[in-house]
């Protein structure tokens, strides 16, 4: 065992959380300016084996590691946090919104991730916590809610779609670039549509008919990603229904989606 991985569990052991950070914080990159994935699960690998039978301390340390000011130590928190939740819900919810909403980007991309993990495995306790969260005042928090319904969708059967796509509908109107960057053609298209194909067609159809701009840039963007092309009829019929809306975002995004749906085509 190396030195540095002995000094690791001699930390988590100790309960020495500080060192832990410090530990983090010797194998960051330039590059990122954080350690790397794979680093930082071998941290939440040896936490969880020392301290995930005792929640008091598994808390303690999860928390703390949250509330530092390393951004690695905040994404290991992330993902500690769904094993403890069951234990701590209020206070694991409010932690996972600080670190949704941190100014590192990649802090929030494992924020994410955890909430996503939380949702599948405790859905009725989290879901309304989801449901705040698409309504925050942050740009950030709100498209935490967006990618936690994709990421919870990998792990959730066709029942929940109805659920996740409550989450999801009225942030078909966020105006926030942050937030339309990550719904239509990410979420919804490389994500929500290939696990509920029915759910989501028949969801788009009930919306292709709104007057907001957003909604209907959203709609002709979930067909640019490229897992819509399994569903080009379907995109047939609504992109028809925009085409003729003289509004340039949407005719800009209806463009980029037939741009998209024409590779489905094979010339024979």
């Amino acid at each position: 065992m190396n030195e540095w991985r002995q000094s690791l569990e001699n930390a988590i052991e100790q309960r020495n959380w500080s060192q832990v950070i410090i530990l983090l914080e010797t194998e960051k990159t330039k590059h990122a300016g954080t350690a790397p994935a794979a680093t930082k699960r071998k941290v939440i690998k040896a936490i969880l084996k020392q301290w995930k039978a005792q929640p008091e301390v598994l808390w303690a340390g999860t928390e703390y590691l949250g509330n530092s000011e390393s951004p690695s130590a905040k994404e290991v928190s992330a993902h500690l946090i769904p094993v403890v939740y069951e234990s701590y819900p209020e206070e694991c919810s409010k932690l996972l919104h600080e670190i949704a909403d941190d100014r590192n980007w990649e802090v929030r991309e494992w924020a994410a991730g955890g909430c996503g993990e939380i949702l599948a495995e405790r859905f009725e306790k989290f879901y309304p916590v989801m449901e705040a969260w698409k309504e925050d005042d942050s740009e950030n928090v709100r498209r935490a809610a967006v990618l936690t319904v994709m990421y919870a969708s990998k792990s959730l059967d066709g029942s929940y779609a109805t659920k996740l796509l409550k989450i999801i509908e009225p942030l078909m109107k966020d105006e926030s670039e942050y937030v339309k960057k990550n719904l239509g053609a990410f979420a919804i298209g490389d994500g929500l549509l290939k696990r509920y194909p029915e759910h989501v067609l028949s969801w788009l159809e009930s919306l292709v008919g709104s007057d907001d701009e957003t909604v209907c840039w959203n709609i002709a963007m979930v067909f640019s990603a490229a897992a819509a092309r399994s569903y080009y009829e379907e995109g047939v019929k609504l992109l028809s229904e925009l085409e003729n809306d003289e509004r340039k975002m949407i005719q800009r995004a209806v463009d980029k989606a037939w741009r998209n749906l024409d590779k489905a085509i094979t010339v024979t």
